[in-house]
């Protein structure tokens, strides 16, 4: 600063033409910044001088080597931004004059386009820390800079800055935030100079030729972080105006020059497939422009023309489509490519582009079919099938007629899919419910029958059992389908069209078995005659017979689902008729093929007999199918025969598990009409193959037969399918043949399965857990008698079993594993003995667990599985079978004092004070007068507990467990003399050990917060006990207030510790509070809302509510005079001007003491509430203040309508409509989600008030409509695309809580219609009046009929307004309402509404309201 000391010579010193001026001494750099940060140092316009020199500098030396460059020097631009951040100082302080007086007259002298550019392009090349500093100062400076520097700059510049821009962002190699923020900058100026540029072609060509792939590639870029968002919806908006302006689509229109920008698309996609993606965008965007300046762009002539203007627009839409389906014809077809084209067909179906009359349109969409069609019949595991299936669904959605000639094509290949997809689903569903909309269910039923036949499709290339696999695994015989097709057979086909589908199903299925049966199978021999009597047409020979048993098999299947949903209630008589003797021909029918089936199956091998399995399998299965219809009078059973058959088939190790699963069902199907024995022993093969096969723990079935195999593993499968379809179908039927030994072999079964507490997800099929649990849970399966005595039965035998030898570890699994099962059953089905025998036994295994050390950690998830057990069964209905003595002792072990596991399994530990509990209370039932020794002993045994010690343990936490139990059900009266005297020696001795304990507590910070915990609910608990003895203590009312104190001054934060602290603190206050004399009461309760508003926003959910619960029990128990002193001080607390949290607390206390008021406290409930609502109405802030705080003084109001109304006054009503009218009133200013809470607890006082309170309403009538009026205008939607003063002119009249962007949804406007219904209800006045005016139900209907008018005339002038909407959906749910605000009006007031209170349009709308309610009114006419 030698150099410099005046300021003329800091300006000669910048303008020097060397750097640094003098030799060896300061750069520039160095005096500028020096001279800057001295405030001292006077310049005139210090920061102008010293902003020129640098912008001179960088537009000087911009083109200088990195290591030189001004541009790239941090030291410049942090220098620039303390200069343009000093313009909002004061200028004494820093000698300048306002920034916006002077930068602009500086950036026309010298440019700053040129410096941005070259610092955007050297940023790619720094490093990549550098170039995170450079950018975090560059992006402030050019926040400021560049929208005054572009106000200056050409069209063309400013695009050469945003492409620079764009070219670097994609270089480097990890996103910066700075960096994008200087891109926001630049592309909203270059929006702006855009929109006013008349150079939009020019601009267009040089977009174009330099910065088309760039900015694509940029385009096809997406991000979920909020900047990043912002930035590639902003530029990729850039290039679309550039693109879709008005000038470009005129110029489009009159030249074609959009094969330009495709063409400059091409090379694109040549390099990069991701380009793809950016094309359905591109379109969706040219579209909208075409919608935006459609005036401008289309003639007047069409658009005079009906439809010419919309018909336009739909040949613009489809020549772009065109063009983009061209630019992926001309090139291999990739992943990315389908899937713009699936993108592209739903825009075009979203925006309603195709238009029949086009031809070239429909042209080129019968290409996409083709194309489609073409990948779909040579799909394959990877290429392009799943798109093709998404193409034809969009395709069908722009119009069923492109798709439907064409599914006798489609069906055959969604048969061969590998496996359903919801692709598929989707595809068949629309096929489906186009059928379902036409009418032509036989239709589509005929397609996709004649889809399994070889004759109607190409030449399967697959191996006959491959595609029998795979066409029963895809998508149209996937569940999903099936069912739809069921539901859609049954609800949607044409009683005429159910006989002709029927009899095409019989004939197609007679024609395949016809074809099966005459096909010569592969070693079987025919005798030479009958080969001789065949006349088979040679392409049909061709067909093997295994393929046309898979036909079959096919048609089969959908026979089931077709046959057995026809709709005979749409059918007359003798329709009927007809199509159940039909039906009974096609039940005969496969009762034959299944007949022969199963008598040449033991002849035959190999694929024959595979082949003959599946047929008879399927026609099994469509015969049950008929038979359990109801549709068929079943033939009586005479077929002993082929029961044999069955029977010796089903021992048969290599018959196909999928024909074992239909055997077994017709055996048990045809049970009740044989001989028990015959069925017994029809039912041991099925037992028989269970015992084999039924492995539970890798057991698990997928639900599909036909995947069930002869290996290990399949047989396990089947085994698990043979098990389910016995539970869920056929357990009654066995239950009523079967033996009890029987029944034993198939519990013994099902009890095999070990049950776990953690489900296992690897398994995506039905296992044998999951099976075991449906059944325990089935109501079904314990109202069989015999069956659950012998489940009984077997769990006794199991765990005497077991039990014998408990001492092993290695017995004790199946021990728990029987409990846990018992766990699930029902305890109102054991018997007395045998839940008296379950209870004895798990009492004595408990107690041998839990000496056994060696187990670890299970060892208490054992016990748990047992004490809850006992718990269950302790709190059952009937008394207990344990004898007082037993269940002493059992509390004796309980409570030892064994360690808890560290840490804390709280599942033991709950399911262990559940236990205590119940035992507590069958103990103290039992008792009664008598004095038992067990009694005494456990209360003995509580005065020994080391209080020093407290670590809430099981003992510690008994003696508060007791003593809930005696005060919540029983007096100490109710007890003999001895025992009273026992459990007051327990007081003294615990009270006598604690009190020392408690006041060190006050002092003393050292002890453990479990310790402090296990105290304070010990000390609270024994306040408690004492209170019940009647035995007073001086000492209560000298301990809460400084624990109180304590621990609100620490305010540690909020766990599960601290929470049970601060309740246990505010309990002992509350119990306090009952012992103190009548003098200290009112202070104490002063004491305790203090410490409730305090303590209550440092708790947890939980803690919360049990503190609630805690003041609700003290409040109920308050006299007259503190109730009335409580409602004073909670009502002069509610009118200061406390904070918000506060004020939300007071309110849930007063909600709390109205709510569990003391008995004849009526007049302090009523004043309470009155003053309530007057601190209400003058909280200036209140529907400005938080959410909680609104929500809470709502409810406040809403509980009392509706629990309370008694307690309202006609005083009270102007405050209610008061605060209603205040919340429904207009603001400037809104929530950012809209709370439907809020409307839905308004809707519910105007609700209670007119059913509970209509002789008060009946007063205040026009405030009543008024708010109604006010919640019909809330309903308003803005229209979409509305400038911001036209959106602000509605929503200024929209509440505080209803963001525009969030409007209220249908359940609101449901829940207005019923309040308008409601005022049609009668209802009886709920209040302490005895008249008996008061007694008789009416409603207000006759009183309102005068206001009714403006409420309806509110709905009209929603529905009429130009910036808003009503949508259907509102108009329907709101129907019912607004008839019943018509039936209250005369002729009179609909006249007078329709001549002096609407207009053209509101007279209109009023008009077709009245029609349709004309309609529908009872004129009681019949």
């Amino acid at each position: 600063m030698a150099s410099v000391q005046t300021s003329q010579g800091f300006v000669r010193a910048l303008k020097a033409a060397s750097d640094p001026p003098l030799p060896g001494g300061q750069q520039k750099i160095e005096i500028a910044r020096q001279v800057w940060d001295d405030a001292s140092f006077y310049v005139p316009n210090k920061a102008e001088v010293v902003m020129e020199w640098i912008l001179s500098k960088f537009l000087k030396e911009k083109d200088k080597e990195p290591a030189s460059n001004p541009t790239l020097d941090l030291r410049f631009w942090s220098l620039l931004q303390d200069v343009i951040s000093s313009s909002n100082m004061k200028a004494s302080e820093t000698h300048t004059r306002a920034l916006k007086t002077w930068l602009p007259t500086l950036l026309s002298r010298i440019p700053f386009a040129p410096t941005l550019l070259s610092l955007l392009g050297q940023l790619r090349a720094l490093d990549s820390a550098f170039r995170r500093s450079l950018s975090h100062v560059v992006s402030a400076c050019v926040a400021i800079i560049w929208p005054l520097a572009a106000q200056k700059l050409t069209t063309e510049t400013i695009l050469e800055c945003f492409g620079s821009f764009i070219d670097t962002y994609i270089l480097s190699q990890e996103p910066d935030d700075n960096l994008a923020r200087i891109g926001i900058v630049i592309t909203s100026s270059y929006r702006n100079s855009l929109w006013n540029s008349s150079h939009k072609k020019k601009v267009y060509i040089e977009f174009l030729q330099n910065y088309l792939p760039c900015w694509l590639e940029f385009a096809a870029q997406s991000s979920l972080e909020e900047l990043y968002k912002t930035l590639f919806d902003v530029v990729y908006t850039a290039g679309a105006e550039t693109l879709f302006n008005l000038d470009i689509l005129r110029q489009t229109r009159d030249s074609k020059t959009e094969d330009t920008l495709f063409q400059a698309i091409s090379p694109v996609l040549a390099s990069k497939v991701e380009i793809y993606a950016v094309l359905p965008r591109l379109f969706s965007s040219y579209i909208e422009a075409v919608k935006r300046h459609r005036g401008a762009l289309i003639s007047q002539g069409s658009s005079q023309a009906p439809e010419g203007a919309n018909a336009e627009t739909q040949a613009y839409g489809m020549q772009f489509f065109a063009s983009c389906v061209s630019l992926s014809d001309r090139r291999e077809q990739t992943t990315q490519s389908w899937a713009m084209t699936v993108s592209l067909l739903s825009l075009v179906d979203q925006e309603a582009l195709f238009n029949r009359k086009q031809v070239e349109a429909e042209v080129l969409l019968n290409r996409v079919i083709e194309k489609a069609l073409q990948n779909l019949e040579g799909q394959t595991a990877n290429d392009f099938g799943t798109y093709a299936i998404q193409s034809l669904s969009a395709l069908a959605r722009i119009d069923y007629d492109l798709i439907i000639p064409l599914v006798p094509r489609i069906l055959p290949k969604l048969i061969l899919s590998q496996g359903p997809s919801a692709q598929s689903s989707a595809f068949l569903d629309l096929i489906l419910g186009y059928h379902t909309k036409t009418r032509t269910m036989n239709t589509y039923l005929e397609t996709l029958f004649s889809a399994t036949s070889p004759l109607q499709a190409p030449p399967f290339q697959t191996a006959p059992r491959e595609l029998y696999q795979t066409s029963l695994s895809g998508p149209v015989f996937a569940a999903e389908h099936l069912h739809h097709l069921s539901k859609a057979t049954q609800t949607f086909m044409a009683g005429s069209q159910a006989i002709p589908t029927t009899s095409f199903i019989y004939d197609l299925l007679k024609d395949a078995w016809e074809k099966f049966d005459a096909t010569e199978g592969d070693g079987e021999q025919r005798p030479s005659k009958r080969r001789k009597m065949m006349d088979v047409d040679s392409a049909k020979s061709a067909v093997s017979r295994n393929r046309w048993a898979v036909v079959f098999s096919l048609s089969a299947r959908l026979a089931t689902i077709v046959l057995s949903s026809l709709p005979l209630h749409a059918l007359a008589e003798d329709m009927r008729r007809d199509l159940c003797s039909l039906l009974g021909e096609v039940r005969k029918f496969t009762y034959r093929i299944a007949k022969k089936a199963i008598k040449v199956l033991k002849k035959l091998e190999g694929d024959s007999a595979w082949s003959t399995s599946i047929v008879a399998a399927a026609s099994l299965r469509l015969q049950y199918a008929v038979d359990i219809s109801g549709y068929v009078s079943l033939p009586s059973f005479d077929d002993e025969k082929f029961c044999k058959r069955v029977a010796e088939a089903i021992q048969d190790d290599t018959l196909l598990p999928e024909l074992l699963i239909e055997l077994s069902r017709c055996l048990f199907q045809v049970a009740l009409h044989r001989e028990h024995a015959a069925s017994q022993a029809a039912f041991s093969l099925s037992l028989m193959y269970l015992e084999r096969n039924f492995k539970s723990s890798t057991a698990s079935w997928c639900g599909q037969a036909h995947q069930l195999t002869l290996e290990k593993r399949g047989r396990r499968e089947s085994a698990v399918a043979l098990m389910h379809m016995i539970i869920e179908r056929w357990l009654p039927v066995i239950g009523s043949f079967a033996s009890t030994e029987q029944l034993g072999r198939l519990v013994q079964i099902l009890m095999s399965i070990s049950i776990s507490d953690r489900a296992d997800t690897s398994s995506s099929g039905l296992d044998t857990q999951t099976l075991l649990l449906q059944a325990l849970r089935s109501a079904q399966f314990w109202e069989l008698p015999k069956l659950r005595t012998v489940v009984l039965e077997h769990l006794e035998k199991t765990i005497s079993t077991l039990d014998e030898d408990i001492s092993s570890p290695a017995s004790i699994p199946g021990v728990i594993g029987a409990y846990r099962l018992l766990l699930i059953f029902p305890v109102e089905y054991f018997t007395r003995s045998s839940r008296a025998e379950f209870a004895r036994r798990a009492f004595w295994i408990d107690r041998r667990i839990s000496g056994l050390s060696e187990l670890g950690a299970s060892k208490y998830e054992h016990l748990t599985v047992l004490r809850t057990f006992l718990g269950h069964v302790l709190t059952h209905a009937n008394t207990s079978d344990q004898s007082v003595q037993h269940m002493c002792d059992a509390l004796d072990h309980l409570m030892s004092p064994e360690p808890l596991p560290s840490p804390h399994d709280e599942l033991f530990v709950s399911a262990t004070m559940n236990l205590v509990e119940s035992l507590f209370l069958e103990v103290f039932k039992s008792s009664g007068k008598s004095t038992p020794d067990g009694i005494l002993s456990t209360l003995r045994a509580f005065a020994q507990i080391d209080i020093e010690v407290l670590d809430g343990s099981i003992r510690t936490r008994s003696i508060v467990s007791m003593i809930k139990v005696l005060e919540s059900n029983f007096k100490a009266t109710s007890f003999s003399d001895e025992v009273q005297s026992g459990m007051r020696q327990l007081h003294q001795t615990l009270s006598t050990l604690t009190r020392p304990l408690m006041s060190a507590l006050e002092i003393d910070t050292s002890t453990t917060a479990e310790h402090q915990t296990s105290l304070m609910s010990l000390w609270c608990s024994l306040l408690s006990f004492g209170r019940w003895l009647g035995v007073a203590d001086g000492y209560a009312s000298s301990v809460a207030r400084r624990i109180i104190m304590k621990v609100v001054a620490r305010r540690i934060k909020i766990s599960a510790v601290s929470d049970r602290t601060r309740v246990a603190a505010l309990a002992i206050l509350l119990e306090e509070f009952r012992l103190c004399p009548e003098s200290d009461r009112l202070s104490h309760l002063d004491f305790i809302l203090a410490a409730y508003v305090s303590l209550y926003p440092m708790l947890g959910g939980s803690a919360r509510q049990q503190l609630d619960g805690y003041l609700a029990k003290t409040c109920s128990g308050l006299s007259v005079s503190e109730f009335s002193h409580v409602s004073e001080l909670l009502s002069q607390s509610l009118k200061c001007n406390g904070p918000p949290d506060e004020r939300a607390h007071l309110l849930r206390i007063s909600k709390i003491l109205l709510r569990d008021h003391p008995q004849g406290t009526l007049k302090q409930m009523q004043s309470l509430f009155t003053q309530c609502l007057e601190a209400f109405v003058s909280w200036c802030g209140l529907t400005d203040g938080p959410v909680e705080l609104r929500l809470q003084t709502l409810d406040f109001v809403a509980h009392l309508c509706n629990e309370q109304p008694a307690v309202l006054r006609l005083g009270d009503m102007g405050g209610i409509w008061s605060l209603m009218s205040r919340f429904l009133a207009g603001s400037g200013v809104h929530d950012d989600n809209t709370e439907v809470d809020i409307f839905h607890k308004l809707t519910s006082i105007i609700s209670a008030l007119i059913r509970l309170r209509r002789d008060l309403v009946i007063h205040t009538l026009p405030h009543l409509g008024s708010v109604l009026c006010q919640l019909l205008m809330s309903l308003r939607i803005v229209r979409p695309n509305l400038g911001a003063k036209q959106t602000l002119l509605v929503t200024d009249t929209q509440p505080r809580w209803l963001n525009a962007k969030h409007p209220l949804g249908v359940e609101e406007v449901k829940a207005l219609g019923r309040l308008c219904e409601t005022l049609t209800s009668k209802t009886m006045v709920r209040n302490n009046s005895s008249t008996l005016d008061m007694q008789k139900a009416e409603s207000l209907v006759k009183p309102f009929s005068k206001h009714a008018a403006y409420v309806l005339k509110a709905y009209i002038t929603a529905m009429n307004d130009p910036l808003c909407l009503l949508p259907s959906e509102h108009r329907k749910e709101l129907q019912r309402g607004l008839y019943a605000l018509c039936s209250m009006m005369s002729d009179h007031s609909r006249d007078a509404l329709m001549v002096g209170g609407l207009d053209a349009g509101g007279k209109s709308t009023l008009k077709s309201l009245w029609k349709e309610y004309e309609k529908q009114r009872y004129v009681g006419k019949g």
